[in-house]
């Protein structure tokens, strides 16, 4: 027997010796206490407050870590006994009884993030890591099992095959019903519930909701939560007094902070970054670009954006007619598009952010486009009538804003520029009169030597 074998099962029996005395010790017999006080001798470590109930079950404690405040109910199972495992409960989970919990297989991880809940009976397996997020609720029955068997040969015995071991995570705040079994390689993303028996074989995007089997996604939290937010309180929230009062503030802040009025940047930049993160928390979407048409350019150009700054720094332009903004400048009419892999993209920085759904309307004043505004998402996603609406309402007064904007400047250029002139005349014409100042004084100075000759004449 080598040295590691030995130490290994040396740790197995103090681990048994003391959950066999300990562990069946009820509740109501200062059980917990005791073991509150001696458990943390055979974890890898152990925090504070940790409720565990009698029947509690430990394989290679030393490679389990308890956070703080942790419940482990009657029956629960832990098991990290293969090499290189980890078992790793964030503060204030609670694993409900029944809980099986087993790395099965070498160098596997299992995650439990805080305050997260695990119902009775659910079983979560390796070989392959498994990660749950904080804040989730995972009914009784759930199956979390990060491995699947290969079949595809018919002739050789499944079980000889192999398994697949390519992890599972899910996200922050997610929601698994009763039955739910999630199989190897899934992503859940982040806010999303998986309705009850659901078999989930591929990822689900965030805040998404999913049935069925195999699980198909239904539904967006997000937007049955703007559902909620009227129509008219968008409306509001984006009417000429909002945006002026905006703008008001804006200014105010400069003033109280001493800042002197410049073209650049201009007023204008801060007013947009404002109104494009209200748009992205009001619609919840991933981007919100404006780009702007120079007069006699047969391009765009994107102005202000959240999300796609890459564009900005790249110096993306659009060529009219083309791609997704091209075409909408050329057409003047609203574009929505559900994938934009089926579209042409001129953009490269659409593509490698993962832009899956858009929608964009023209800023078009007096009859002349001046602008194209879009946002999108990174999932698939139909915009309704009442988000196209509130787009539409917000590029109205957005472009009015831009076209004001744009005439005030060449105003101001043009003010500047007559300023500098009469500046420059006034200034040529201080240096005349000084010039005829300097002649006026060296006439009366020669005038005054003349006055004072000597009368050679009569002298």
């Amino acid at each position: 027997m080598d040295k590691q074998s030995y130490i290994r099962k040396l740790t197995r029996l103090r681990e048994l010796l003391v959950t066999t005395i300990l562990g069946s010790l009820p509740t109501l017999a200062m059980g917990v206490a005791v073991r509150q006080a001696i458990y943390p001798l055979i974890f890898g470590y152990m925090g504070k407050k940790v409720f565990i109930q009698d029947g509690v079950e430990f394989l290679s404690a030393k490679k389990i870590e308890i956070g703080n405040e942790v419940y482990l109910f009657r029956n629960t199972k832990l098991n990290a006994w293969n090499d290189n495992c980890r078992i790793l409960l964030g503060d204030r989970v609670a694993l409900e009884r029944g809980v099986d919990i087993g790395c099965s297989g070498d160098s596997c991880t299992i995650e439990i993030g805080e305050n997260t809940f695990i119902g009775p009976y659910t079983c979560i397996a390796g070989p392959g890591n498994v990660k749950i997020g904080k804040h989730c609720l995972i009914a009784a029955h759930t199956g979390i099992v990060a491995n699947n068997h290969v079949f595809s040969d018919p002739v050789q015995k499944i079980r000889e095959q192999g398994v697949t071991t390519k992890g599972i995570e899910i996200g922050d705040d997610c929601w698994l019903g009763y039955g739910v079994k999630i199989l190897d390689g899934v992503n859940i993303g982040k806010g999303s519930v998986i309705g009850a028996g659901a078999v989930v074989t591929k990822d689900i995007p965030p805040y998404s909701i999913a049935v069925g089997v195999p699980a198909k996604v239904i539904g967006d939290r997000r937007q049955q939560a703007q559902k909620h937010f009227n129509l008219s309180q968008r409306q509001q929230l984006f009417s000429e007094p909002a945006l002026h009062k905006l703008a008001h503030s804006i200014v105010s802040d400069r003033q109280q902070q001493s800042v002197s009025y410049e073209l650049t940047p201009p007023l204008l930049e801060s007013l947009l970054q404002a109104l494009l993160e209200c748009i992205q928390d009001v619609m919840k979407v991933d981007t919100v670009t404006l780009l702007l048409h120079a007069e006699g350019e047969k391009q765009l150009t994107v102005r202000a954006t959240l999300g796609l700054e890459e564009e900005i720094e790249t110096g993306v332009k659009i060529p009219i007619g083309r791609g997704f903004a091209g075409n909408i400048a050329a057409q003047k009419k609203l574009m929505m598009v559900e994938d934009i892999s089926q579209i042409e993209v001129v953009s490269p920085v659409l593509r490698q952010k993962g832009l899956r759904s858009m929608v964009g309307v023209p800023l078009v004043v007096k009859d002349r486009v001046i602008g194209v505004f879009h946002v999108g998402t990174m999932y698939p996603r139909h915009f309704s009538d009442d988000e196209v609406q509130t787009l539409r309402h917000v590029a109205d007064r957005l472009g009015t804003a831009v076209a004001t904007y744009q005439e005030s400047t060449i105003a101001t250029n043009r003010s500047l520029h007559l300023l500098c002139l009469a500046n420059s005349e006034a200034r040529r014409l201080l240096h005349v009169a000084d010039r005829y100042k300097l002649y006026i004084k060296d006439a009366v100075g020669s005038i005054a030597r003349l006055w004072q000759i000597p009368n050679y004449v009569n002298g």
